[in-house]
């Protein structure tokens, strides 16, 4: 009977103290493994999940596995990942391919500069320029002009045209040819102009714009030319004027200049231009009696006019508007 209590009070003890060992083993033994299959078999929790997978379809088909825990990665790729832990996301991605439904990062190529547009375009239209010539050169008599210009535009740069100077009851001596008469009781032989007309041609070699007071842009451009043509002249007689007459004759007429052009719009401009015109002058025979070797030399109907000529250079400068016609015009190119 006491070896039955013995055991009896035994067995529960035993049971006591081997329960918490076995509980701590379990706890840290080794985890679970499951086989591929065993793997693959959803479990009946996870059933409905199963049957929802089409509506997710849409996410990448090339996505990283966790081997620990065998949970898919999702749509979150590294790059992702980077980008909201705020790195660089250049050498993270580098060589890999840009996920679907994301756009790749350009790639960066050299630059492009942008050529601005000529302001006023000049081929095809007709450049008018009336102006206001006033004579630089001459300091006995002072040559002034009303002057009309017209020049078609070949090309932007290249154009041929038609002038027109009209100086008849414009011109007048000077203060110095009085003073000079008046002291010396000595004449200089002056000459009036009646009228000319040129052919030119006209190139444009430079063109640009600048900045005025910081606000305002400003077009610019610069030509030269150059032509032929006639001009009417006849020596002023200061010599026995109330004998003396003079007829205008026409004489071949070279010019040569240079002008420059401010745009205030598209159309209308204002210039200024300096031309020399070139041609032989007759002067009036100094003179009282005309020797018998000038009367040779001379037309006998003009015993007066001297029998040498000289080359006059009436240098010009011409301020005036120029006014193109069309007044609109269309780029070739869009901007």
């Amino acid at each position: 009977m006491m070896k039955r209590a013995i055991i009896e009070r035994a067995v529960p003890l035993a049971v006591l103290v081997l329960l918490p060992s076995a509980v701590l083993a379990q706890e840290g033994g080794d985890t679970m493994s499951f086989s591929e299959s065993e793997s693959a078999a959803p479990t009946p929790a996870a059933a409905p999940a199963a049957e929802a997978a089409p509506a997710e379809e849409a996410a990448p088909a090339e996505t990283d596995t966790d081997s620990d825990t065998g949970a898919g990665a999702g749509t979150t790729s590294e790059a992702d990942v980077a980008s909201a832990l705020g790195g660089d996301t250049g050498a993270a991605t580098a060589g890999a391919k840009p996920a679907a439904g994301t756009q790749a990062e350009p790639v960066k190529k050299d630059e492009i500069w942008a050529v601005q547009q000529v302001y006023a375009l000049r081929a095809g239209r007709v450049d008018f320029q009336p102006s206001f010539g006033l004579s630089l050169n001459d300091p006995y008599v002072q040559h002034q002009a009303i002057s009309l210009a017209a020049a078609y535009y070949i090309t932007e740069v290249l154009a041929v045209g038609l002038s027109f100077n009209f100086y008849r009851w414009l011109e007048g001596t000077t203060d110095l040819n009085f003073s000079v008469s008046r002291a010396t009781h000595q004449t200089v032989p002056i000459n009036e102009y009646f009228l000319g007309a040129q052919l030119n041609f006209t190139y444009v070699p430079m063109y640009g714009k600048f900045a005025f007071f910081k606000q305002w842009i400003l077009h610019w451009d610069i030509w030269v030319l150059g032509g032929g043509g006639f001009i009417l002249t006849r020596p002023t007689p200061v010599i026995d004027p109330e004998y003396r007459t003079f007829d205008f004759a026409m004489k071949f007429c070279f010019n040569v200049g240079m002008g420059g052009r401010l745009y205030l719009t598209r159309f209308l401009a204002v210039y200024l231009e300096l031309r020399d015109y070139i041609f032989p002058e007759e002067l009036e025979n100094l003179e009282t009696w005309a020797s018998p070797e000038d009367r040779a030399a001379n037309d006998k109907a003009h015993p007066w006019m001297s029998p040498d000529t000289k080359i006059t250079n009436n240098v010009m400068l011409h301020v005036g508007v120029s006014l193109f016609i069309p007044f609109t015009f269309e780029y070739e190119l869009p901007k």
